[in-house]
Formats: structure tokens, C-alpha cells, sequence
């Protein structure tokens, strides 16, 4: 594995409808992930996943960021961040060319990834990800990596996301203002799927349900790679706002409720009484989990059918064998996992993100999963750029040498 300096500071800033969350991370002696500093803010600036607020956006990011910077030591100033929302939107594209020398190169797979992407997108959208899916060799497909290999002609078959561009220069906007720059945007369930799924999941047939406080983030994972992703605009807020409503209490004493005594299935202690906030004068009631119970499960079971219909439109039900992987906040529910093997029929499970070295244990912390898996994103970029460099530095020394003897025939002749 390619190493990273030790001095390089990774920084992952998740700005969610209910939170901002900012870690920060370093690499050890071992040359492994280590995180340094984090920095937990709530948030109101934020519908759905959009800015809809930018000055309580910057304060909540200035916020994170400081609480961050402080527990670490560093002076942050650049972060890679997510971004999602129901601008969101995927397509799959492919592209062809004709291999110069007979041999795959880096220059090859550039150019017929571009070849790819060039698809008709809307005026108000920008590609965010272009992520290979495979390749075709001559008639021969399936190709993980084509690189090296002899052949006349390269296709590629690619999986593009792209973002609203107002969306985006208004997330970069808030950053910026928060005196801050932008490694990376990551759409929020690829980096989600860094820190909870394994690669057995992913060549198997996985679907990643990220649920969060504004939406809720599916992403579909066959034979090692991302063939589909969506954004449904539901979200657990929704489900505390259900609790506010039916119960007649105030937000923050629904969210109390739900975290407490909600659950999606029935338990032996249905039957117990919980108390409920009055919002006026009158005195405070008091309801059962029961109630608790099917209030949720009602709104839950509307954003799982939501779920269904991506899964089913998206033409690879069928490939899912290794069932669905449920993260962020909104998967803490207890009895989340149950309920939706029973839902879809299909093996289902609560990921958390990978364990990493640190300052905290953030095993069974699912609103962290997306932070997480910023910070794995960030890590492979850089080691990747780190492997791309010494390539480079080789040709170098090539090319002098080459230059050398050009020169000394050049006198001989």
C-alpha cells in the first residue's frame, strides 16, 4: 500500500439537516488513520439536505469547525465534504476508442472514461462523480481494470452523478464564508458506503440506506462497484414531526420520546406509560409505547415503500444477495433491522462505521457513518495521488537518460 505523509491532515465536514459534523484525522507512525479532533454542532440551516438558511449554515460550520480545530491542535483549512439532497440525480453512460499501441495505458482509460461522460445532462446540473463501472476489450467485457492489457478497441461503461449546480455554490458558499476551502465533494452515500460496507457485500449485491434527518440517501452496489444512487426526500425528522403532532408536545420533547421509547416493533414492555409535555399551560398527558410504536412505524413504513420503488426501478432487485445495510441517525431505531427483513424479505443489518483509531469509539454510532467515510475517501484520494507521483518521477529520469545518449550519438555521428 502506498504510504501518506504522516504530516497530512485529513479534515471531513458533514453538513446535515440537524447537524454539522467536522473530524479530524491524521496519520500515525503506522502509517494508519487516526482521528485527532471533533467537532459536533447542531444545525438549522438546512431543508431536506439544501441550504435554505446560509448565515445559521456558516455559524453552525464556524462552530464545528473551531470545537474541531481546538481538540486537535491544527488550523483547519480545507475539508472534503458530502453533499446530497433531491437534486441529486445518476445516469449510465458508456463510451468507446480505438487503443493506440496495442496496449492499455493511463492516457487510454482518460480518454475513454471522458468519452463516456459526455452525455446530455439538464442545464441547471453538474457531474459530481464519474465512477467506472467496467470495461470491454476487444468483445470481451466485465473488466475491473483494463489497464496494460493488449487489445484494438476500449469501451468503457460508467455510473455519472450529478449535483444541482445552485445547490452546490450555495454549500461552497458557507464553506468558504466559514474561512475554509474544499479538497473534495463526496456525494453522502458513497462516502457513507466507505465506512460501513465490506467487499464482499459490494461483489455480492448490496443496497446502502442511509437515513437521515432531512432524507434519506439509497445507493446500489454489484460486482465490487455503485450502479445506482438516489436521494428520497423523507427523512426521521419526519417521524419526530409525526410524534409532535399526534402526541400534542413540543419538537424537542418528541425527539426525547422517540429516542427513548421508540420503537419499530412490538416488545414485552408495550404497555409502558410514557409522559408527555404539555405546550401550554395545561397539565402534561401521558401516552404508551403502543402508540409510540405505531406512530413511527406508520411513517416508516411509508419512506421503506419509497425505498422499494428505487430498488424496483432500478433493475437490479434482483442482484441484491447480500440484502440492505441501514446507517445514519434514522437507523437507531430499535428494531429497525427486524422490521425491514420482514418489509423486504431480505437480509438487512444496522452498519457502523469502520473503527478507527482515536480520540472516541465510534462503533454503533451510525450518524457518524458519512463523516467516516469522508475521511476513508480523502485517504484513498491522497494515497492514490501518492502512487501517481512516483510514475512520474520515473519518467523523469528516463527522459533525461534518453536525452543524454540522444545527445552523446548525436556527437558520435
Amino acid at each position: 500500500m502506498t504510504t501518506i505523509k504522516s504530516t497530512d491532515t485529513l479534515v471531513a465536514l458533514d453538513i446535515g439537516t440537524s447537524k454539522v459534523l467536522c473530524l479530524v484525522a491524521d496519520i500515525d507512525d503506522k502509517g494508519e488513520l487516526r482521528i485527532i479532533g471533533i467537532g459536533n454542532e447542531p444545525c438549522s440551516g438546512l431543508n431536506k439536505g439544501v441550504i435554505s438558511e446560509i448565515d445559521a449554515t456558516v455559524s453552525s460550520v464556524r462552530r464545528a469547525k473551531e470545537k474541531a480545530s481546538s481538540m486537535s491542535s491544527c488550523n483547519i483549512e480545507s475539508v472534503t465534504t458530502g453533499i446530497a439532497g433531491n437534486h441529486i440525480q445518476s445516469y449510465n453512460g458508456n463510451g468507446a476508442i480505438n487503443i493506440m499501441n496495442d496496449e492499455v495505458t493511463d492516457e487510454d482509460k482518460d480518454k475513454v472514461i471522458g468519452n463516456a461522460q459526455n452525455i446530455q445532462i439538464p442545464k441547471d446540473q453538474e457531474i459530481l462523480h464519474v465512477i467506472d463501472q467496467y470495461y470491454t476489450i476487444d468483445g470481451q467485457t466485465g473488466i475491473r481494470e483494463p489497464k496494460g492489457m493488449a487489445g484494438a478497441r476500449l469501451e468503457a461503461n460508467v455510473h455519472i452523478i450529478t449535483t444541482s449546480s445552485t445547490a452546490k455554490r450555495n454549500l461552497t458558499k458557507c464553506i468558504n464564508n466559514s474561512l475554509l476551502e474544499i479538497d473534495n465533494y463526496v456525494l453522502q452515500p458513497v462516502a457513507s458506503s466507505e465506512a460501513v460496507l465490506s467487499d464482499e457485500e459490494r461483489d455480492l449485491g448490496v443496497c446502502l440506506i442511509d437515513i437521515g434527518c432531512g432524507t434519506t440517501d439509497v445507493a446500489i452496489f454489484t460486482e465490487g462497484t455503485i450502479k445506482h444512487t438516489a436521494v428520497i426526500p423523507m427523512g426521521s425528522q419526519m417521524i419526530t414531526n409525526d410524534i409532535r403532532i399526534i402526541l400534542c408536545t413540543s419538537l424537542e420533547a418528541a425527539e426525547e420520546i422517540k429516542i427513548q421509547y421508540g420503537s419499530v416493533s412490538s416488545s414485552e414492555d408495550m404497555d409502558m406509560k410514557i409522559p408527555v409535555p404539555s405546550v401550554s399551560d395545561k397539565p402534561d398527558t401521558e401516552t404508551n409505547r403502543t402508540t409510540v410504536s405505531q406512530i413511527i412505524a406508520a411513517r416508516v413504513n411509508e419512506i421503506f415503500t419509497a425505498i422499494q420503488k428505487e430498488i424496483n426501478d432500478s433493475g437490479y432487485a434482483s442482484k441484491i444477495r447480500a440484502g440492505l445495510v441501514f446507517t445514519g441517525g434514522g437507523a437507531k431505531l430499535d428494531g429497525l433491522d427486524n422490521h425491514a427483513e420482514s418489509y423486504f424479505q431480505s437480509p438487512s443489518r444496522i452498519g457502523s462505521p469502520k473503527n478507527i483509531k482515536g480520540l472516541e469509539d465510534l462503533r454503533g454510532k451510525t450518524r457518524y457513518s458519512t463523516a467516516v467515510g469522508l475521511l476513508l475517501y480523502r485517504e484513498r484520494e491522497l494515497r492514490k495521488s501518492s502512487s501517481n507521483r512516483y510514475p512520474s518521477k520515473i519518467a523523469k529520469i528516463v527522459n533525461k537518460i534518453t536525452k543524454k545518449l540522444s545527445n552523446y550519438f548525436q556527437k558520435e555521428l
